[in-house]
């Protein structure tokens, strides 16, 4: 079972009052805006595995839709990070795999949050997922010369094609992973924490108060330890992202 935003405010409230020691000093509003806001656009932008690979299928009858005539472009959904390449595609065969596989296509309904934990459940099919994925990707890579040039902006999810489009079509994109499944990881928990550290000696570096019982929270050994947290996370992250797995193929 996924873990849910609130439980992991309660983690990240837990470490900062040292489960209760000290009163809260920051509101539960600041710690939710600090992870949405700054902590999942960090982890979807950086972590290789806070998103994985999809295929959409495209069909070209888009084209004679009243939106593209008018903007002549095309809105992805909101989990699309960014697209690999586009590949032209007429040949319906390559969607005949031998198993019901997901339907992706854009005019029918992707926006759904396609993620992979909506579809698989257990071990056993994750490995036909995987398989599923790997022939998509065996059969697009011996159409390498059929693919054709874009422009996609991934913050307003703005697709522009550069050529003449001719064909239906499949999209190789990185899509992110369901927003709970990135809470539980423990790289994520500990940045989360770092943050909520760091924006906690930055508030009560502003004044100076004493606590009850007389004592004073050390504003710089918060944000020191803050940022060493976060900095942990950062090295362990780039230690296992392969620099050259992300190559966009245009």
């Amino acid at each position: 079972m996924s873990m849910t935003i609130d439980q992991l405010v309660d983690i990240v409230q837990g470490d900062l009052t040292i489960s209760g020691l000290f009163d809260k000093i920051l509101p539960d509003l600041e710690v939710i805006r600090l992870i949405r806001e700054e902590a999942l656009e960090w982890f979807y932008k950086n972590y290789q595995f806070s998103k994985i690979k999809m295929f959409y299928y495209l069909e070209k009858n888009f084209l004679t839709t009243e939106q593209y005539h008018r903007n002549q472009y095309l809105i992805l959904p909101p989990e699309v990070e960014d697209i690999v390449r586009i590949v032209k595609i007429d040949n319906p065969t390559l969607f005949r795999l031998g198993i019901q596989a997901p339907h992706l296509s854009i005019n029918l309904g992707v926006t759904n949050q396609p993620f992979l934990t909506s579809f698989v459940t257990t071990a056993g099919e994750l490995g036909v997922y995987r398989s599923v994925i790997s022939n998509f990707a065996d059969q697009i890579n011996k159409m390498t010369a059929n693919t054709l040039r874009f422009n996609y902006n991934h913050i307003n999810k703005r697709l522009n094609f550069l050529t003449t489009i001719d064909t239906d079509m499949m999209l190789e994109v990185y899509a992110r992973i369901e927003e709970e499944e990135l809470f539980d990881n423990v790289y994520f928990k500990q940045y989360v924490i770092g943050l909520c550290q760091m924006r906690m000696g930055q508030a009560v570096g502003r004044f100076n108060f004493n606590m009850p019982g007389n004592f004073q929270y050390n504003a710089a050994d918060m944000i020191s330890q803050g940022k060493e947290k976060m900095d942990a996370v950062i090295e362990k992250v780039n230690k296992e992202t392969n620099v050259c797995w992300f190559i966009m193929d245009r």
